[in-house]
């Protein structure tokens, strides 16, 4: 997957994604698929119970299990996931966006960034899971992965991204009015007239649109949006960053 990238390049110039190897992308991406198999493997020793318990008391975060004192949970929910389509968004998502990134920063900030993106979102699903106990158990890295996605756009607002002929800076607007309204509108929360339209929605689209995390999205891309500024190596300039990509790219065709 490529975009188009005026700021890093102008006119039609293509930037590649940082290839895999011994990088955070890859080594996220080879993690996701790892951990899910693993999670198979035990559903197939273990059945429905075994799983729930993985989910819903060891690994999932959960205001209960937090309470309990299970504080790992706001690390662990970030190698779950529900289903192969969960895992297959999450992982394609994760690898664009933190090999985007690669060509700007370290291997051990971009975790870094994706760490406290997913951590922080994970408190704030914290909060309203205490405030709406009818919220899920969270599971996945989707708070992670929308803050590094973030994080790219706000460094290259001209983008233009590649299945989607908007600009970056327009695509993450529609990113965070859309996570807003689809989460005040679940019908999780019960709020009066606005979960009725969610119900509604949930007739016409299945019931699969209110079980993403919308929370989670829109609070890991805010400390996405304005974090990354502080994981960047120093202040960077355009020629700076075009400078970095060049070099990357060249790196990468002498391989």
């Amino acid at each position: 997957m490529m975009s188009e990238s005026p700021e890093f390049g102008g006119g039609s110039r293509m930037v590649m994604l940082q290839k895999p190897g011994l990088n955070f992308a890859t080594f996220g991406a080879v993690i996701m698929v790892v951990v899910h198999m693993i999670i198979l493997g035990l559903y197939q020793r273990g059945g429905r119970e075994l799983i729930e318990s993985v989910y819903l008391e060891w690994g999932g975060l959960s205001w209960d299990g937090v309470r309990s004192g299970r504080l790992w949970q706001l690390v662990t929910h970030t190698f779950l996931h529900g289903s192969f389509l969960h895992l297959a968004v999450n992982m394609l998502l994760f690898y664009y966006a933190a090999a985007r990134l690669g060509h700007f920063m370290s291997s051990w900030r971009i975790t870094g960034l994706f760490f406290l993106c997913a951590i922080g979102s994970g408190l704030a699903h914290l909060v309203a899971q205490s405030l709406f106990p009818g919220l899920p158990v969270l599971v996945g890295a989707s708070g992670g992965i929308t803050g590094l996605l973030l994080g790219f756009f706000s460094i290259s607002p001209d983008s233009r991204m590649m299945f989607f002929h908007v600009s970056a800076k327009n695509l993450c607007k529609g990113i965070l009015i859309a996570s807003t309204f689809l989460f005040v509108i679940s019908p999780n929360l019960e709020l009066p007239v606005v979960s009725n339209l969610g119900l509604v929605l949930e007739r016409v689209f299945g019931p699969a649109i209110f079980q993403a995390a919308h929370l989670v999205h829109l609070t890991g891309g805010l400390l996405g949006w304005f974090l990354i500024g502080r994981f960047l190596p120093r202040l960077l300039s355009r020629d700076d960053l075009v400078r970095m990509r060049l070099e990357g790219e060249a790196r990468a065709g002498g391989r």
